[in-house]
């Protein structure tokens, strides 16, 4: 590769919007389709270090914002990098009710006192 600088006579707008590629709309597809489907996914062909770190980082950025849990593996003898998805279950659904001891009949419990000398 060759490391080539130019001069520019403008400088690019500042976009929030965000960009999505061609490789990232297949992440998200797959995601929605783990979850979805049950299914797993590997993505061949992943060197270990700065590629394995960029792409699993992209799955799991993508999975947060789709609100799934996420499990991601590598294999590096097959240079492979495995991911499934799951829907994010929310385990604050049960509704808690307090009741006094002394409503319940088959709760024993002793009072506490409090002794002044």
């Amino acid at each position: 590769m060759t490391f080539n600088i130019e001069k520019v006579d403008s400088f690019p707008e500042i976009s929030r919007s965000g960009r999505v590629s061609d490789e990232l709309n297949l992440i998200i597809e797959a995601l929605n389709q783990s979850v979805k489907a049950n299914d797993k996914f590997c993505i061949k062909g992943i060197e270990k270090g700065k590629a394995y770190n960029s792409m699993q980082q992209r799955i799991r950025a993508q999975a947060k914002k789709l609100g799934y849990n996420i499990v991601i593996r590598y294999d590096a003898t097959e240079k492979g990098l495995y991911f499934k998805a799951s829907a994010n279950h929310s385990t604050n659904s049960t509704t808690e009710l307090s009741v006094n001891a002394n409503e319940m009949s088959s709760v024993k419990s002793k009072a506490k006192t409090s002794s002044t000398k």
